[in-house]
């Protein structure tokens, strides 16, 4: 039952337009439901009232997303490393003090790489005209000796890099300001800024996410979302109450809820709850 409804449903949405999507999810479960009237009806101990109701409760106030940039200090040392770390630090720094912006210096996270440099041999580098197209000096250039920067006989260099990197989030400031903001990051040397709301564009199937309650950017936490799902079912009992009194019988307690869909219209967060009901006569 649950796949016929999740692929039921799937097919829906995607023909629909962000707005009708969330009317579907009635009509959609009332089906399903129907489908498996007699099934149901027999588990739960005789025949009872399905309604399904949207409930809602206020979103949260707006907190607009940090911005994140990663600063990464490098250096033969971890004391080097952490001393370019910190210079860059200040810079970032010294930018959200002049836009009066909160910022969050994460741990920071020390890593070491070591690669094989390769390098040619100063005097046979410098008999060679690389410029030269005759096939005499491309074979010449290929008998140039080379040798690996570190290894006995060239140049004595340490090739390990210390890394000191750290992740900072900056709030953003006003949108008016936010142009001037990035550019005097610039200037400060950032150069991996990432100002996305949660890491992934999903273009045209992000109103979707948010009618699946999928919108991490915009998710107001489990207390709302069971505010809004316990409006759900309160509505639902007022209908089924309704139509139960309309049709002569007496409502009997719920046996059982399903959470159909859960969004936000941008002010509230959304809540479309099933109820069955049984009856009390």
């Amino acid at each position: 039952m649950n796949r016929i409804a999740a692929a039921v449903a799937a097919a829906a949405l995607a023909a629909a337009t962000p707005v009708a999507a969330q009317d579907i999810a009635g009509p959609v479960a009332a089906a399903v439901d129907q489908f498996g009237q007699g099934m149901a009806e027999s588990m739960t101990g005789g025949p009872g009232l399905f309604v399904t109701a949207q409930g809602e409760a206020p979103m949260p106030a707006t907190a607009s997303m940090p911005m994140t940039i990663t600063i990464k200090g490098t250096g033969k040392t971890a004391v080097e490393a952490v001393a370019d770390r910190n210079a860059q630090l200040e810079r970032v720094r010294s930018v959200a003090n002049r836009f009066d912006v909160a910022m969050d210096v994460g741990a920071t996270n020390y890593a070491i790489a070591e690669e094989d440099a390769w390098a040619i041999a100063p005097a046979m580098a410098a008999a060679v005209d690389w410029e030269d197209t005759d096939p005499t000096a491309e074979a010449a250039a290929d008998a140039v000796e080379v040798q690996m920067i570190g290894e006995s006989g060239g140049e004595d260099a340490d090739t390990r890099t210390v890394t000191a990197s750290v992740v900072v989030k900056l709030d953003r400031p006003n949108e008016s300001r936010l142009p001037e903001f990035v550019d005097a990051l610039v200037d400060a040397g950032v150069s991996n800024l990432d100002d996305s709301l949660n890491g992934l564009n999903f273009g045209p199937m992000t109103p979707f996410l948010s009618l699946l309650g999928l919108d991490m950017a915009r998710d107001p936490g489990e207390p709302v979302w069971n505010q809004a799902t316990a409006d759900g079912v309160r509505k639902a009992r007022a209908q089924a109450e309704a139509i139960a009194e309309a049709s002569g019988r007496r409502l009997g307690q719920v046996r059982y809820v399903s959470v159909l869909m859960r969004s936000h219209d941008g002010e509230n967060a959304l809540v479309s709850v099933a109820v069955r009901f049984g009856f009390d006569d």
